[in-house]
């Protein structure tokens, strides 16, 4: 078929999939995103990252407006892509509630294409599946519980993940894994680092265990896509000292804490059983991941959830979104018997209920977005290392009612010496400055020993942000190399992604 009839049965599907995201995304368009668990996130980040574009500030890694004012280092640490798209959306002239929604449907149907481009690639129903993933229970729970915008967006690189596995090893599928678990790092690190160990070390063995010659390649790829997202993980890794981590790992926040009884009311073990039918007839690699990160996602395998990078994943039941890919895999390439189709929609019952129950509750719940706009209650964990955290309430928001009353100029004039406290977050990007030079200042809130005179608080550069991105230009040049370069593989043509047994090849 010529690539002109290609693209003329390709588009129609597109247009579908763009459908079926509209439709599932009417509601919220219609009566709001609601009190999801996000939506406090998902309002602060979006409007200041768009206030920020509209300024020039492409990366804008500080929120000035955070914590009443205090301001907030969150992006030197939070993956920047969904909230780019959004800000993007809203920097252009849309409200950020309008923004949003467009940026929610924008990545729901892009993980409906990219599941597309892996089943064609497949050969395994390409429309059906990519239609089923957009509508699977988890999926649909990242938004209309839990607002999890940067989580949501991780569901499109897991299929381009898959597909430059089985494109191993030709240079082809070095780049595109550089690219998309790179782009899956600077989207969600949780589903980052679940993905490591549940999704591509599993089909990578596969692989290896096939053609030896995959492995080289695949840490080649791993390695510049480690890069290629250093100008953020350089800065949020090496700056965890500088802000209030510790309430990143309260007893809620550690996934060894979660128990099959205490996964949403059974909404959890419902959707990893029901995946674990539709998988299992498959008898794949697949079957096995959807298996195995079920019973993980359920939290029952002993001690799994204590094991270090494992434990800092937060909520055991973020691996269903991998879970998830793996089932519309298996279940494309063999549909599953009468009795197990009708047992896995059985268990999907209680799901669907509990999340259009849980969906009409959100958007039915009034939100108080002048108060948010006001209060601005950012991440706790983002507030300046020191920080008395017995002033953090019920909500995990910060009372900062006693700050009120600060200076909170960029510039103060001084007028006799004392000790002076400025109503400003104390983070490493900030100095104070009195006629061009230096002066020491300490932290939580920025507070300095002064004299009469004319001080100013300037933002600096430090050696993470350049660092990060040198690491970034030096791996972008080295995949352009790799791309450029001569067309033959690293090691030899790809070999597909289809081994119906465990058993090891037998060479001729």
């Amino acid at each position: 078929m010529t690539k002109d009839g290609v693209l003329s049965r390709i588009w129609p599907h597109y247009g579908l999939l763009a459908l079926v995201a509209m439709a599932v995304m009417l509601p919220s368009f219609l009566f709001g995103p609601g009190a999801t668990h996000s939506v406090s996130f998902n309002y602060i980040w979006t409007s200041q990252i768009g206030a920020a574009l509209q300024q020039g500030d492409l990366y804008p890694r500080w929120l000035p407006q955070s914590f009443e004012g205090l301001g907030s280092p969150a992006f030197f640490f939070y993956p920047p892509l969904a909230y780019w798209l959004t800000g993007a959306i809203h920097a252009v002239g849309l409200s950020t509630l309008q923004a949003i929604n467009i940026g929610a449907l924008l990545l729901l149907f892009a993980s409906g294409v990219t599941m597309h481009i892996w089943l064609t690639h497949r050969g395994t129903h390409p429309l059906a599946g990519a239609i089923l993933y957009m509508l699977l229970p988890y999926h649909q729970l990242d938004f209309w519980m839990r607002g999890a915008l940067a989580e949501f967006a991780a569901f499109i690189w897991l299929p381009l993940i898959a597909l430059a596995i089985d494109r191993l090893p030709h240079r082809r599928g070095v780049v595109l894994l550089a690219l998309s678990y790179a782009g899956l790092l600077i989207t969600h690190m949780p589903t980052a680092m679940l993905s490591a160990f549940f999704l591509i070390a599993p089909l990578i063995g596969v692989r290896a265990w096939a053609d030896r010659r995959v492995i080289l390649p695949a840490l080649t790829a791993g390695a510049i896509a480690a890069g290629l997202a250093g100008f953020y993980l350089v800065p949020a890794l090496t700056l965890q000292d500088a802000i209030s981590s510790q309430m990143l790992w309260t007893p809620g926040y550690q996934p060894a804490a979660w128990t099959v009884w205490t996964l949403n009311f059974g909404l959890m073990p419902c959707t990893a059983l029901g995946l674990a039918f539709l998988a299992w007839p498959s008898r794949s690699v697949w079957t096995v991941i959807v298996v195995v990160g079920g019973l993980a996602a359920m939290n029952l395998i002993p001690f799994l959830w204590d094991i270090p990078p494992l434990s800092r994943a937060q909520f055991p039941w973020r691996l269903l979104g991998i879970v998830e890919f793996a089932a519309v895999t298996a279940v494309m390439a063999r549909r599953p018997s009468f009795v197990s189709g009708g047992i896995a929609i059985a268990f999907f019952t209680q799901p669907y209920i509990r999340l259009f129950v849980v969906a009409a509750a959100t958007m039915g719940h009034p939100v108080d977005y002048a108060k948010m706009a006001w209060q601005m209650p950012d991440a706790v964990e983002y507030l300046p290392a020191g920080f008395d955290i017995g002033l953090i309430g019920e909500g995990r928001i910060a009372n900062l009612n006693g700050y009120r009353t600060l200076p909170r100029a960029m510039e103060i004039d001084v007028k006799q010496a004392g000790p002076v406290t400025l109503r400003h977050a104390a983070f490493p990007i900030w100095r104070v400055t009195r006629d061009g030079r230096e002066v020491a200042s300490t932290g939580p809130l920025i507070t300095f020993q002064a004299k009469p005179g004319h001080y100013r608080i300037e933002r600096v550069t430090i050696w993470q942000e350049v660092a990060g991105l040198a690491l970034s230009i030096a791996a972008a040049m080295s995949l352009a190399l790799l791309f450029w370069r001569s067309r033959k593989s690293l090691a030899g043509e790809p070999i597909p992604l289809r081994i119906p047994t465990f058993q090891r090849r037998q060479p001729a």
